[in-house]
């Protein structure tokens, strides 16, 4: 519940915070964004732009999410070729301890008393 009321929260500070930075710099600057020869509302401008700021950012974070995929399959991948290019080279001395840990482990005789 906590968290919902946190997210919220935070989902109206940034469309507060966004509409009166767009809105500002849309008088101080004189941003107007025109499509075919009408001027859009400052409002509509604003929603047009923000709009297209969470496609570049979604965008943005594919490409990201991407690059690091990548990144990470390509260590696994040579952290893999590693471990088995080790084990192909001393598989004859890991079976020989094994053999030898085998040979002279302790066995339990199953003697029985009458």
């Amino acid at each position: 519940m906590n968290v919902l009321k946190n997210l919220a929260l935070a989902v109206l500070i940034a469309i507060l915070i966004t509409y009166s930075l767009g809105y500002a710099a849309s008088d101080l600057l004189d941003i107007r964004l025109q499509l075919d020869s009408d001027f859009v509302e400052p409002v509509t401008s604003l929603i047009l732009l923000v709009i297209v700021g969470v496609v570049l950012v979604m965008i943005g974070f594919a490409v990201a999410l991407s690059v690091v995929a990548a990144i990470g399959f390509t260590i696994f991948a040579i952290l893999g070729a590693l471990v088995f290019a080790g084990l192909s080279s001393i598989w004859p001395i890991l079976l020989g301890a094994i053999i030898i840990i085998w040979l002279l482990k302790d066995k339990k005789s199953n003697d029985s008393y009458s």
